[in-house]
């Protein structure tokens, strides 16, 4: 593996991981969101929370999770399919 391929694995990793966290996040906190409302009448729809909102926060930091890991994956593609250079040293005889 090149170094520039393995750095931009864990690159990925990392914004895989903060990916993983923020959803955990904004999941349970739709789930203690619904709790407030009788099961009879909750919205249908997920919540998202008002602008400001805690509930919001945690959504916009999801989706800017979402978008930064989208941008690690492209460029570890770009990357890993980029043609590797070989060199070639030619030697010439000594006269």
């Amino acid at each position: 593996m090149t170094p520039d391929l393995e750095l931009r694995r864990r690159v990925l990793v990392v914004f895989y991981r903060r990916y993983v966290r923020a959803d955990r996040a904004w999941r349970l906190a739709q789930i203690e969101a619904r709790s407030w409302f009788p099961a009879r009448e909750r919205p249908a729809v997920p919540p998202i929370g008002d602008a400001g909102s805690r509930l919001r926060r945690l959504y916009d930091r999801r989706d800017r999770a979402i978008a930064q890991l989208a941008a690690a994956h492209r460029e570890y593609a770009a990357v890993r399919h980029r043609p590797t250079r070989k060199v070639r040293i030619l030697a010439l005889p000594r006269c």
